[in-house]
């Protein structure tokens, strides 16, 4: 049995799979699913997401300062690794399934505001060119533009069930289940990005207390979902495809419709009309 160092009693992280690096190989493409579900949060609301390709897709503003929300709506605490840009939030370093993560308590969510710097305080969030991110300043340009989140439900043990009394034809029922659920689910591969213009910067100092809470994975290496969000600014959207940040000129409008004047007709005078007679 593995015990786990975790950051905020209310969440839990773990991202790649054993033996990788490469944080991008892994998401699933989807920011939710039935039971949990991620957000990006700007200045209070969360971003608007576009699905294209395959993927979901948000726009990111140069200067603004995010927050990652991971939501669990399961009756266990889970654990959330998550990966920005490839870089692990708690360690900054290669993203990877056998590191910490936060711990969410059950129908609830955490807010994770920043590369960590100690239990008390983090490096903001913050979007910026691609030169100016932590994952370029550290050697790894080509992994910007992917927020990927893990999820690992917390190993809880279930009463036996009662034993069953044999069948009526002599035979015995089938085995109970064990003491452990270990059923998850696994994510689908994806391809790496395209060049991107944004990345994530690693900002300015930020007070962020966390404390340390002992949880246990249900799984080692197989998280129940895999979750991830893509991020660009506007250009950058449209050059991946994403058709609602494209700019469409719309055509010059049509000048007013103005029907030709009716033709110069008169009444015809009666027979035997006299046209000389004073006009009165």
């Amino acid at each position: 049995m593995r015990f786990w160092k975790v950051a905020l009693p209310l969440v839990s992280l773990a991202l790649l799979l054993p033996g990788s690096s490469d944080g991008r190989i892994w998401w699933s493409g989807r920011p939710q699913t039935n039971s949990y579900e991620v957000e990006i949060i700007v200045d209070g609301s969360a971003r608007p997401e576009y699905y294209h390709g395959g993927h979901t897709y948000i726009e990111g503003r140069r200067g603004d300062r995010y927050v990652i929300r991971v939501h669990n709506r399961t009756w266990r605490r889970v654990e959330a690794v998550i990966s920005v840009d490839g870089r692990d939030v708690i360690d900054g370093k290669s993203s990877s399934l056998s590191k910490r993560g936060y711990v969410i308590p059950a129908y609830s969510y955490v807010d994770v505001d920043g590369f960590r710097l100690s239990m008390h305080d983090v490096a903001a969030f913050r979007f910026t060119d691609v030169p100016d991110s932590y994952a370029a300043r550290m050697g790894t340009p080509w992994k910007v533009g992917i927020i990927g989140v893990a999820v690992f439900p917390e190993r809880v043990r279930r009463p036996r069930p009662r034993p069953r009394p044999p069948l009526i034809s002599g035979r015995r029922s089938k085995s109970a289940p064990g003491d452990w659920d270990s059923s998850v689910s696994a994510g689908s591969a994806e391809a790496a990005p395209r060049s991107r213009n944004l990345g994530t910067e690693f900002g300015e100092r930020r007070a962020s207390y966390v404390s340390e809470t002992r949880f246990v994975r249900q799984n080692w290496s197989s998280p129940a979902a895999r979750l991830s969000l893509r991020y660009d600014d506007r250009e950058g959207l449209c050059n991946l495809g994403v058709g609602a940040f494209c700019y469409h000129p719309h055509p010059p409008w049509p000048p007013p419709y103005e029907p030709d004047p009716p033709p110069n007709e008169f009444a015809e005078p009666p027979p035997g009309w006299d046209h000389f007679a004073p006009w009165y």
